[in-house]
């Protein structure tokens, strides 16, 4: 199966494409229906999969955004960059995690890995624009400096900060559990109980949802 159609909010359509293993990475492609604009979020890896389903929805891709820059999530950033003439973006925070990418990705694989070439940086949380419709970013850092979440309003993409159930890791260079709780609990206290977080890795819940689980965990 090269993608999964998630469903339709508001203006914007959301599909995933789940990567290969080992990692099992959540790719996420958002479509702004009235314009046809298309983002790729975290191109994890399986480049001709994802140009299949770009070309499957029919619409134009207009930019990467990453969450963080761990090898699992920018695996097929720098194909599909080349196949679409488009950037990445991330926030700059996250410019040493993907520099080191490749040397991360050899360590978990034994294999190096091309990183993106055309590399855009962004810091604070600037708003994000995809066919005229705005993209909150929420800076969430943690499970790595410049991980971010894209608030899309009905959806919110958490990359690695918030699992169902989980939270993410905190151990790879320039992590921290302090840092990471923290950002939850300003993820959780900024967006509306109706939305739903795609995480990375794994299924979707609520914010509803995730704030019951957190208030137990945490």
């Amino acid at each position: 199966m090269a993608h999964q159609h998630l469903g339709e909010f508001g203006d914007f359509s959301l599909s995933v494409l789940v990567t290969s293993p080992p990692w099992y990475e959540n790719c996420y492609l958002v479509t702004h229906r009235p314009s046809g604009a298309l983002a790729v979020v975290d191109p994890g890896g399986d480049g001709a999969r994802l140009r299949e389903a770009v070309a499957t929805i029919g619409a134009t891709p207009a930019m990467i955004l990453l969450t963080h820059g761990h090898p699992d999530h920018l695996g097929a950033a720098a194909e599909i960059e080349t196949a679409f003439n488009i950037p990445t973006r991330a926030h700059v925070d996250e410019s040493p995690v993907i520099a080191a990418a490749s040397d991360l990705n050899r360590a978990f694989t034994g294999q190096p890995q091309i990183g993106p070439a055309r590399l855009e940086t962004f810091s604070g949380e600037p708003v994000e624009h995809l066919g005229g419709a705005e993209i909150r970013v929420i800076q969430t850092p943690g499970h790595s400096p410049g991980g971010v979440c894209y608030d899309f309003g009905p959806f919110v993409l958490t990359g690695d900060t918030l699992f169902r159930g989980g939270v993410g890791r905190t151990d790879l260079p320039g992590g921290s559990e302090r840092k990471l709780w923290d950002s939850i609990d300003r993820l959780l206290g900024m967006v509306g109980d109706d939305a739903t977080l795609y995480s990375g890795h794994g299924p979707a819940w609520t914010v509803a949802e995730a704030r019951r689980w957190w208030a137990m965990a945490g």
